[in-house]
C-alpha cells in the first residue's frame, strides 16, 4: 500500500522523487525521515517530521487538514543555537499511536491559511528546520535519496 499511495499521490510521489525519505505505511500519518536540525549545542542531527495524513480515497491523498505538524528530535534551533519559536508551538513528548512518539508540536501557517498539498507542507517545514543546519554544515539535506546527476 506505502508505494501504491505515493505513486498515486502526485504531493506524495513529487517528495519522493526529490528525494525526501517517506513513510506512509501506517496510512495514518505521514512520516518523513532524516531532515537535518540544529539543536541547543550547535550540533546538526537528524529528526523526523510527522504529519496527520488525510486520504481521497485508499490509494491517493487529500489536502492537508491543517499548517501544523509533529516533529521527533531534541528542540530545534536556529544556527546559532536559540530555539525556533517562530515555529514551536509546544514541546511536549505524546504518543500518536503505538510506538510513534513526537517531540514537538510545529505551526507555521502560509498567508492562505493552509497548504494546498503535502508537497507544499513539508517542503516547507523541512526547509525551515535544514537552512539552519546548513549554516554550519552546507552539505546538509533533507532529501537524502535525491539522485545525484554528473
Amino acid at each position: 500500500m506505502q508505494q501504491q499511495l505515493i505513486n498515486l499521490s502526485p504531493d506524495l510521489k513529487r517528495l519522493q522523487d526529490e528525494g525526501y525519505d517517506l513513510d506512509v505505511s501506517t496510512g495514518q500519518f505521514l512520516l518523513v525521515r532524516h531532515i537535518p536540525y540544529v539543536t541547543l549545542s550547535r550540533q546538526v542531527k537528524l529528526g523526523t517530521i510527522v504529519c496527520t495524513l488525510t486520504l481521497a480515497s485508499p490509494t491517493r491523498t487529500a489536502a492537508p487538514p491543517d499548517h501544523t505538524v509533529y516533529f521527533c528530535g531534541e528542540i530545534p534551533c536556529e544556527a546559532g543555537g536559540l530555539p525556533l519559536n517562530a515555529i514551536i508551538n509546544n514541546s511536549n513528548r505524546q504518543q500518536l499511536r503505538p510506538g510513534l512518539f513526537v517531540d514537538h508540536y510545529f505551526s507555521s501557517k502560509p498567508a492562505s491559511g493552509r497548504y494546498d498539498s503535502y508537497y507544499d507542507k513539508i517542503r516547507t517545514y523541512a526547509e525551515i528546520l535544514c537552512s539552519q543546519a546548513r549554516v554550519i554544515d552546507n552539505q546538509a539535506t533533507c532529501r537524502p535519496n535525491k539522485v545525484k546527476t554528473i
